[in-house]
């Protein structure tokens, strides 16, 4: 070997990879081979599988709950927002209804806050994860396993979709609640 003529020292060698052509049990070859004195450990590349797939498994379940947990805070974030934003402007709307807005109308006047703030959030939230994603996947990394850095166009297409989903459906569930302002409370006096 190279190596071990530039150092004039002889190679010992730790570690040999055996490739059979499949008609020996794994189970079978693994005992005859550590039946040897020579041999200290036998992995068989099967079980390395089902290892890494079994750190891939846990992996995913993970993903999903995270994805999961952060669909269900931004619906509340954004629930919230909308909900504090009507409660403090009710008597506004009101006025609104009572100089003729129609209830789309006045649902429109509330959404375009929303579509901005989402818009932001999306920006917002992309350039965060990148920085984000770059440390966690350098972080959880070992020798043994590594993952790949890139992110695919689709990914950042679902989170985009998904907070876009998000929001129509908090406005869709305001709707309702813009629709039972009461053209009253702009008579009433500010308290």
């Amino acid at each position: 070997m190279y190596i071990s003529s530039f150092f004039n020292e002889t190679a010992s060698l730790n570690t040999i990879f055996i490739k059979t052509d499949g008609t020996v049990d794994d189970e079978t070859l693994s005992k005859q081979l550590m039946d040897l004195s020579a041999i200290n450990s036998v992995t068989m590349n099967s079980t390395t599988e089902k290892q890494i797939s079994s750190v891939m498994n846990s992996l995913l379940f993970i993903v999903v709950i995270l994805i999961v947990a952060a669909g269900l805070l931004a619906f509340v974030v954004l629930y919230n927002l909308n909900n504090i934003n009507i409660t403090e402007r009710r008597r506004e709307l009101a006025t609104l209804k009572v100089l003729g807005f129609y209830n789309k109308e006045l649902a429109f006047y509330v959404y375009r806050e929303n579509i901005v703030l989402t818009i932001f959030g999306v920006i917002f939230g992309i350039v965060l994860g990148i920085i984000l994603h770059a440390y966690v996947m350098s972080t959880i990394e070992t020798d043994y396993i590594m993952f790949g850095k890139e992110m695919t166009a689709l990914s950042y297409l679902a989170s985009i979709l998904l907070t876009v989903l998000f929001t129509a459906i908090v406005n869709f569930v305001m709707y309702f609640r813009l629709k039972k302002i009461d053209m009253v409370e702009s008579l009433k006096s500010a308290e």
